[in-house]
């Protein structure tokens, strides 16, 4: 079954999403780049009032993540017993940066995320270059959150070789980046485990806030998507 990962912004919307059955609850700063930290007050509110839930938080926008910054948001997001803690893979370049620290993190239990993205040139041969790194899982988001998704940016080829790589090494993957309500079914046809929501989650698709109506729809689209696809397998 495809899993749904939707993004909340501060503490209101955690209390809005606590009422619906997203089985991963993203933590970000949506103004702040695409993958703005939402600081570690906020974090610590929202993680209190969705105790029950898995939770991941995006790491900041830094070029690569072996910095004293991201490490001790490592530790601390830990601390909370936050699920998943998302790493931009912004530059291809630094992907040696990427290996040391995920080293110098391999102590915690907070699963890794490395986020790669569909508008900044992404091909198979990078794919597989990331997959030979420890991340736990990859994802594809946009950079530029706009009504280009990542399924207009990437073709199918591109988005089925990214999910046989990550799985033919062990690694969960996900699909995010502007997709709407009318792309879910063609989006859960690649079978990644997961995909994301904030736009389509929010009144207009403007992004500022969540909708809870589009939450409720969004849920029962996946579900019935789910239904159908896993019961024609059987």
């Amino acid at each position: 079954m495809i899993r749904s990962l939707a993004s909340i912004k501060d503490f209101n919307e955690a209390s809005i999403i606590s009422n619906y059955n997203f089985d991963i609850v993203d933590i970000k700063n949506i103004n702040d780049g695409a993958l703005g930290y939402a600081g570690d007050k906020e974090i610590k509110l929202i993680a209190n009032k969705l105790n029950i839930k898995s939770l991941s938080v995006t790491a900041g926008n830094d070029t690569h993540p072996n910095i004293d910054v991201i490490y001790k948001r490592a530790e601390f997001l830990n601390s909370l017993n936050i699920g998943y803690i998302k790493i931009g893979i912004f530059d291809i370049d630094y992907l040696e940066m990427h290996s040391i620290f995920l080293k110098k993190i391999s102590h915690l239990n907070i699963k890794t995320v490395g986020v790669l993205f569909a508008d900044n040139n992404l091909n198979i041969q990078d794919i597989k270059n990331l997959c030979k790194l420890s991340y736990d899982g990859l994802m594809i988001d946009t950079i530029t959150k706009s009504s280009i998704s990542t399924l207009d940016i990437c073709n199918s080829d591109l988005i089925y070789s990214f999910i046989s790589e990550c799985h033919m090494a062990n690694k969960f993957c996900g699909l995010s980046g502007s997709i709407k309500h009318k792309d879910i079914e063609n989006a859960m046809r690649f079978k990644s485990d997961f995909i994301g929501f904030r736009g389509a989650l929010c009144s207009s698709q403007t992004r500022d806030n969540i909708e809870p109506t589009q939450c409720q729809n969004i849920l029962s689209t996946i579900r019935n998507i789910n239904q159908k696809m896993y019961q024609e397998a059987v």
